[in-house]
Order: structure tokens, then sequence, then C-alpha cells
């Protein structure tokens, strides 16, 4: 094979994990990109996946105390665990213990000052244990186990939401990375903790645990609980003693080692909150995390339970495996977190705070009892970023952030037949996707709205103090709110929780002569073998601004609804709550989209009104379109405002002209950097040569999001202006900008600039991906000679991509 034809091999084969790759939500969640084959997620290439029960219980571990240190050359964890044990219920002559690529040094039973050796048999995987006597229920036992493990060497396997599953990881370990620092970092979810201690590695075992970490005396230790005691040894090393006294999950035990700096702070005043990052983002870290004792405030009182641990960490770590983790008392994050106060204008990440914290209540304090029961976790977790923007930052807010899950379910169709509850699936790590996150917070917001806050969360205060330190299924989520609410809730936890789907609507409006009637008939469009469903909704009329409210059910496939007023009907507001989880047709016309964008009092009311309109809406406009369009682009809300830029960029540049000074104050000096980048790039689309000084002078934003706009805008108005520029942040440290800079170059195949794209392969997530779709649009304009110099660089990006290509693929 030729050269030329090797690099077009190449070439495709790079394609294909670029088209994989280029999802932003990669990057900065732990929602992972999905599998997007048209299929349900219990049936595989028409063969339905197991039944997967909750993990029997036959040996309870009461009390974990483990040693470790470490063996970089090798990546080695040398390992003793004493576990305290009894059996659960029957009686046991033998114990099976998880222990996943060990080598077993020795297994003894300690009967007071006595060690006994104990027989055992080990495939690698399962450790069993001859106990040389029966022990009934209530008989308390010590196993000692001396051990090597080796995560390294675990031929795992990779998935979406997790990418890997060795348990622990060694960062650098001999130091040959030029600017990554040494560490070790555990992730354990889903059962990946017995990769490097022998464990009962499953979620409805809860033990207690003590952590005694031998590190150098640089090295700062983290784990769950509390740090009881440091000790100097001989050889220079240094060994932390951890605690935690309260139960929890085994995949919820970590550590983390490394040269960190802490930063601390506290919670009532005695709770300590620490947060842990590399030195030269320390002076960012309470800019990043320093809402946290605000959020444990909120959610302690919301919930009406009081944080329940004895410390708060957060950690960044470098190479994470998923997006964060919500270890108890010590959440790692992936390095996203650690940022300065440039990125933080684009992206707080504070989402991602929120989601972990809430799940120690709802995941740590009540877990899961099986892996099918996700939700119970997840789904909260994910609705716990709802409740800290519904504080933090009004209605509003949390709404307009709240439908991008609603949005993100809608829009992976293969997700659409899942049910949330899967007592059958293929891997667990299939359980951490959109329906358990996204879907899974929306029914919760549904049910909410549904019966009221006061039962909302005094039914959750219920099933949290029930549960405490405990396991949880479905039904006991369930039964916790039919006893607070007096009603039963079978009908909406069996139509949400337990089924695929969801409803398709179809809102049409018939009004009297006069307006004072009108007749609204829903229809209900799904997939028939999703069902009819029931949804007790509110309806709203809508006589100017003022609205009177009428409850309805919908719960036929055609259903008309009349109603009557004393004065004109300007327009019905369908599901007022706006907490429906549908995809919704609604037929308003013009006039009546524009009268709910002023009337309605909610974002969502505004956001289906524009949308609707929006598809109406022509280039020759009246004087109510440019008011209704000037009334959002001056709200108060930037959500609004971006609301507006949005429907302007649906106008040609000639309807765009009245409104170019709002939209020149909008791009120089909005609060909100997303709203300066967008307003930016119309400004350019609408007359881009006109605006070359404003284009000029977004380069010096604070934003990351507005200087890349103004490159792209500048490079619209004035090329060698624009490449001037693009040339002077070829280096700037945002892949926001350097996507913006690749996407300029590819317009320029002549000039060689494969070294600048080769030293962008190491961005992460959406902008490496991305920014390599921009290379492969440069190198299939530009002559063979770049072409050439470009196939060393592509094989290296393409051998090591591949591992995690085939993960997303899978």
């Amino acid at each position: 094979m030729n050269t030329h034809n090797t690099f077009f091999v190449i070439l495709s084969s790079c394609l294909i994990i670029g088209a994989c790759k280029v999802n932003k939500n990669s990057s900065s969640t732990n929602t992972p990109v999905q599998n997007s084959v048209n299929q349900p997620a219990s049936v595989k290439a028409g063969k339905k996946y197991p039944y997967r029960e909750a993990e029997p219980r036959v040996l309870d571990i009461e009390h974990m105390a483990l040693q470790v240190s470490f063996n970089y050359a090798n990546q080695y964890v040398l390992g003793k665990a004493t576990l305290t044990c009894k059996p659960y219920f029957a009686s046991i002559k033998t114990a099976q213990l998880d222990a996943r690529g060990f080598v077993i040094n020795r297994v003894a039973l300690l009967k007071n000052a006595d060690t006994l050796p104990l027989k055992y048999e080990y495939n690698g995987s399962k450790l069993l244990v001859f106990m040389g006597a029966e022990y009934t229920r209530g008989q308390v036992f010590k196993l000692f186990i001396d051990y090597v493990a080796k995560p390294n060497e675990i031929k795992g396997s990779k998935g979406v939401a997790i990418t890997d599953d060795k348990g622990l990881y060694f960062i650098n370990p001999l130091g040959n990375e030029k600017d990554k620092p040494r560490q070790i970092w555990t992730q354990g979810e889903t059962q990946s903790n017995s990769c490097w201690f022998p464990t009962v590695d499953a979620p409805n075992e809860k033990i207690t645990q003590e952590l005694a970490i031998t590190v150098e005396d640089k090295e700062i230790t983290l784990s769950n609980g509390e740090l009881m005691k440091s000790k100097m040894n001989a050889d220079g090393t240094r060994t932390d003693f951890w605690k935690q006294n309260k139960p929890h999950a085994p995949y919820l035990v970590m550590l983390a080692v490394g040269e960190f700096e802490q930063v601390k702070d506290f919670w009532r005043d005695s709770i300590p909150v620490d947060y842990y990052v590399e030195k030269a983002y320390k002076p960012y870290a309470k800019m990043v995390f320093g809402n946290t004792p605000e959020m444990m405030e909120v959610f302690s009182k919301k919930l009406g339970v009081d944080y329940p641990w004895d410390k708060y960490s957060q950690i960044v770590v470098r190479d994470f495996v998923s997006g964060a983790m919500e270890n108890t008392s010590a959440v790692i994050h992936y390095d996203a977190l650690q940022h300065d106060a440039r990125e933080h204008l684009d992206n707080p990440t504070e989402d991602i705070i929120a989601h972990e914290l809430f799940h120690h209540w709802f995941g740590d304090l009540v877990t899961c009892e099986s892996w099918s029961n996700l939700p119970l976790n997840e789904s909260f977790a994910t609705y716990g970023e709802y409740i800290w923007q519904e504080h933090k930052y009004g209605l509003m807010e949390a709404d307009m952030e709240f439908y991008s899950n609603l949005r993100s379910y809608l829009g992976q169709k293969n997700k659409h037949r899942v049910e949330p509850i899967r007592y059958h699936y293929g891997s667990r790590d299939d359980m951490f996707d959109v329906v358990s996150y996204q879907k899974g917070g929306r029914m919760l917001h549904m049910l909410r709205k549904q019966i009221g806050d006061d039962a909302f969360f005094e039914s959750l205060k219920l099933y949290l103090t029930k549960h405490a330190y405990k396991t949880a299924e479905i039904a006991d989520l369930r039964m916790a709110f039919e006893e607070v609410t007096g009603e039963d809730l079978h009908w909406f936890f069996d139509q949400w929780f337990l089924k695929g789907g969801h409803p398709v609507l179809d809102y049409s409006y018939a009004y009297g002569a006069d307006r004072k009637s009108v007749t609204l008939t829903i229809k209900q469009k799904q997939d028939s073998t999703w069902g009819v469903y029931r949804l007790p909704i509110q309806v709203d009329l809508y006589t100017g601004s003022v609205a009177t409210r009428y409850p309805i059910t919908i719960n036929q496939v055609s259903q008309e609804f009349t109603f009557e007023s004393s004065g004109a009907i300007s327009f019905v507001n369908v599901d007022a709550n706006q907490a429906l989880v549908a995809a919704i047709d609604d037929h308003k016309t013009a006039a009546e989209c524009k009268a709910m964008i002023l009337n309605g009092p909610l974002y969502m009311d505004k956001y289906y009104a524009a949308k609707v309109w929006g598809e109406q809406l022509k280039d020759t406009l009246t004087n109510d379109d440019i008011n209704t369009l000037n009334y959002l682009l001056k709200h108060e809300f930037w959500g609004l405002r971006n609301l507006g830029i949005s429907l302007l960029e649906q106008l040609d540049s000639v309807n765009r002209k009245p409104f170019e000074p709002t939209l020149f104050n909008i791009a120089r000096m909005d609060k909100k950097s997303a709203n300066r980048a967008d307003a930016t790039t119309l400004l350019a689309e609408t007359d881009a040569k006109k605006y070359t000084s404003v284009f000029e002078q977004g380069i010096q934003d604070s934003a990351y999001s507005v200087v890349a706009a103004s490159l792209e805008a500048l490079n619209l108005a004035d090329s060698t202006l624009g490449k001037k520029y693009v040339n002077a942040n070829k280096e700037t440290k945002s892949g926001t900008v350097q996507l913006a800079v690749a996407r300029i170059l590819a317009e320029y195949p002549s000039v060689d600039e494969v070294a600048y794209f080769e030293s962008k392969f190491n961005l992460k997530g959406y902008y490496k991906y991305s920014l390599f779709a921009e290379y492969i649009k440069y190198l299939q304009l530009t002559d063979k000679a770049i072409q050439l110099k470009a196939i060393p660089g592509l094989k290296k990006f393409y051998q090591t991509t591949n591992d995690e290509t085939r993960a997303l693929e899978r």
C-alpha cells in the first residue's frame, strides 16, 4: 500500500473516532454519550437480557480495618485487611469475598490473641475461605488477609459513564509525564473496589471502616470519615489513619494520594469542609467550591435531615474515569473543576458539585439495593441540581437549566422504550444513562408538582429517616409517599418508574366567536405499546394578564375540555406547572404565543411559546413582533435575553437591523458571557465589517467564550486581521478558544498547520474530538505533502484513542 492510500485509511479511521466522540456532554457531566442504536436496553440482537436480582446476602461484613502502601514501580497495592464478619442469616462454613487480581499471601482467623491460618481457594476474582467451623446467625468472627493487589494488570470492561473498572489508578507513577503530578485515586462504582481490597462488592452491603495509608511524607492522603492521626515511620514515610464509624456501601470507599493543597472551610462552624487541588489552583478553590456550605444548609433544611456525615471533602484529580464520584464524605472530581477565574465565567460547574453533594443523602445515606434501582441514587442527585439552582438563582434559572434534562432525554430516541427501574440489562454500566439521570430527575419534579412541596419533601424526609444507613428499592420510596399523602400512588410509580416511554401530546384550540369560551382538544399520539397515560395537570385560562386555573386529568387517547370566561381569552396554558415529561405539539397562533411570552410567569411558558412562534415568525415583522422581541432582549433574566437572540437568528439580516443597537449593547455589556458571545456571533452574521472594532474589543473579554466568538467574527469581517489574532491566541489555555482557532485555520489549507493541530491532541473530551474534526476538514483540503507529514501524528492519535472509542461504540 502506498503512503497516500495509507493516509486515507488512517483518515477514515480517525473520522470514525471523531464522529463517535464529538458530544459536549461527555466532557462536562457525569452522564455519558449514549449508544445510538434504536432498541430497548433490555433487548439486544433479539435476545432478552437476564433478570438482575439484588445480590444474595450470605456474608455480612460489619467493619473493615485496612492497611495499604504502594509499589509505584510495579503499580501494586500492598494490603492487609481485617474484616469483622458474621453470617447474614443462614449458618456458614465458608466465607466468600470479592478480590480481583490479587496475590494472596495469607488468610487467617483472628481469635482473641491467636492467629489461626485458614485454608482457601482463589480463582483470581473470588476468594473462598474455609472457616474450619460452622458459624451461626449473630456469631461474629474476624478474617485477616495479607495480599498484593495488581489493579493495573486487570483486564476489565470499559463503559460509557465509567470508562474503566480497575478500582485503583496510579497516575504518572514513575514521573515520566511532564506537567502531570504523581497521584493515586480510586473509583469503586459500580463494583470495582474489590480490585484493591477484599470485600463483598455489592451495593446492598454496608460497612464501617478504618484505613491506614502509608505514603511519602510530602504527599497528602484523603479517605472517608475523619483523619484520626498521622505517624512518621522509621523509613521516612508517613501513615495516615482514617476512620468512618457510620456504615456505607463498599463501592463508596475511597482513597486519594498526591501533592495537593488543602483549602479549609466549614459548615455550621463545626463540620469540616475541605477542597483539595493542585497548587496552581489553590487561589481559585473557594471560587469553584465556595458555595458548598450553603448547599449543605439548603439540602439539610429542604429534606429535614441534616447532612449525615462527619466531614465533607472534595478533591480534583487527573485522568479521572468519570465526571465525579460521590464517595462518602470525600468526593472525587475530574479536572474540569480545577480552573481559573476566566474559565469559571463560562462553566462554573456548580451542577456537578450539587449533584455529588445531594448523593450524600440519596446514594450514600440510603443506597439502592441493586443497580436495577439506580434511579434512587441518580435521579435524586440530578434533581438536587434543580433544588440548588431554584434556591440560589431563582425559578427562572432553575427551570431553564432543568429543561436541558428533558431535551437530552427526548433527543435520545434509543432510550425512549427503556424503563427507569430495570431488572433486565446487559451490563451494570448500561444503567448509567439519560433515563436514570435526566428523565428520572424530571419525573421527580413532576411528582413534586402533582402532590405539592410540603408533601413531597415530607415524604423524602420519611424515606431518608426510615432507611438511613440502609438500602432501599423503588417500592420503599412509593410507600413513603403513600404514607405521607394518604394516596395510592401505584399508578404513578408503575406508569413512570417501571415502564418505558412518555406521552406524545397534541394540543389544539377552538374558540367561540367572542373568545369567551374555548374547547381544548388533547390527543395522546405516542406509540400504542406505551399505553394511555394518566396525567393530572393544571390548565390556566388567560384574559389579558389574569389567569384562572382549572385542574384536569388526561387519561384518554383523545379528550375535549371546554372552558368559559367572563372576558376574552387571550391564550390557554396547558400544564401550567410545565412539569410533564412529554413531547408536545402545541397549535397556538402567533398572537397567542406572543401573549404567552408576555404574560406567562414561568421561563418554560415563554420558552415553549417562543418555540412555537419561531416556527411561524416571518421576515416581515409587525409592531407586536418587534415589541415582543424587545421584551425578551431587554428582560432582566439573562436566559430570556438569550432566547430573544435565538429568535433573531431566524430572521434575515435586513429584519435584524432594528435590533442592532440592542445586540450591540448585549455584545459589549451584558453581564452573562453566553449572551455576549451569542450577540457577537449574530452581529457578525448581520453586518460583520460594521462591527470590526467591537470584535477586536471582544478578544480582550474576560470570558473565553466571548474571545472565541470574537475571533470567528473578526475572521468574517477582515480575514487578514482575523488571522493575526488567531495566531496570537494559538496558545491560549482554553478549549473553547482553541476550537475557534481550529475552525478558522481549517479555512486556510494552503498553510502548514500540522504542528498546531498535533499540539492540541492533549485536549480532553468534547474539545479534543471537535478540534480533531476540524483537523480532518483541513487535511481533506490541503496538499499531498502536508497530508504525508500528518500521517505519523494521525497514527499516534488513532492508537491512543482506539480503546476509548471501542467503549463508546459498545
